[in-house]
């Protein structure tokens, strides 16, 4: 009995020491595993954290580009400023061009139009103490050709002579009436707005009714020179004043009492 007792102690005994041994075997292992897991549980925090941040930064990127946009927008708007900033320098010259040529075809087109010149006179007989001759003149023009400042004008003329001589103490008549020709000469320059200046000089021939003036002939000459002033009140229509001297003769070495005098001449112009 105590022989079976012993081995039921020893086998108690030896089952008591594997479990001890097994439990000091345990111990350390799930020692190991908590710190592996607590590695582990270390290890994805900070990728946790990183994956947390990689949201800001995606909207950061948003953000700028929303921020880029805006200033590309002020860059075209400040770009249109200039533009618009610059077109008022650029106006003028555009302008400027425009009315140069509308300038250039309105004198074209002036060139191409027919005109009608009406001049209305009064010369008073001056320098010759025995000729004492007034001459009321009707004249009418038409200009037919112009080089560059000058122009050159056809027309007839009316006159109407009135006054007497005393050439050697006898009085004659000096009333006749007068119908020719003529052809006028003109040098203009542009003085203002609507304002230009000139320089007429005319040549009539003339033949009268009789003998004019006393002791002369049945024709003669009758020539102008003197300055006007024109105004273009239209595009198509002008009024003028003329102060202008006279000569009147017959050219010839006889029967040729010239007289000269001095005077107005108003004038209307029409285009068409």
């Amino acid at each position: 009995m105590s022989g079976e007792c012993d081995k039921k102690c020893g086998h108690r005994h030896d089952r008591a020491m594997e479990k001890r041994r097994a439990a000091r075997f345990m111990l350390p292992m799930a020692a190991l595993g908590l710190i592996a897991w607590q590695s582990a549980a270390l290890a994805a925090v900070p990728a946790v954290a990183q994956a947390g941040q990689v949201v800001p930064v995606a909207q950061t990127a948003e953000k700028g580009r929303a921020a880029a946009a805006p200033s590309a927008q002020q860059e075209e708007r400040a770009d249109a400023m200039k533009g618009e900033a610059a077109s008022p320098h650029m106006q003028p010259r555009e302008v400027s061009e425009t009315t140069v040529a509308a300038e250039a075809k309105t004198e074209a087109a002036k060139e191409k139009r027919k005109d009608v010149e009406v001049q209305l006179e009064y010369l008073d007989g001056r320098f010759f103490k025995k000729r004492n001759v007034d001459l009321y003149n009707v004249h009418v023009y038409r200009q037919y050709k112009k080089l560059g400042a000058l122009s050159l004008h056809y027309g007839l003329t009316f006159e109407r002579a009135t006054g007497y001589t005393t050439e050697d103490d006898i009085w004659r008549d000096a009333e006749a009436v007068g119908f020719g020709p003529s052809y006028m000469m003109r040098w203009t320059k542009h003085v203002s707005g609507k304002l230009d200046g000139s320089v007429d000089a005319s040549g009539s021939l003339l033949a009268y009714n009789h003998a004019h003036p006393g002791n002369g002939r049945a024709y003669g000459f009758l020539w102008r020179i003197g300055p006007r002033l024109t105004y273009h009140y239209t595009d198509r229509d002008s009024l003028s004043l003329a102060y202008l001297f006279h000569h009147s003769s017959n050219g010839m070495g006889t029967h040729n009492p010239g007289y000269n005098g001095v005077g107005f001449s108003l004038g209307f112009t029409h285009w068409y």
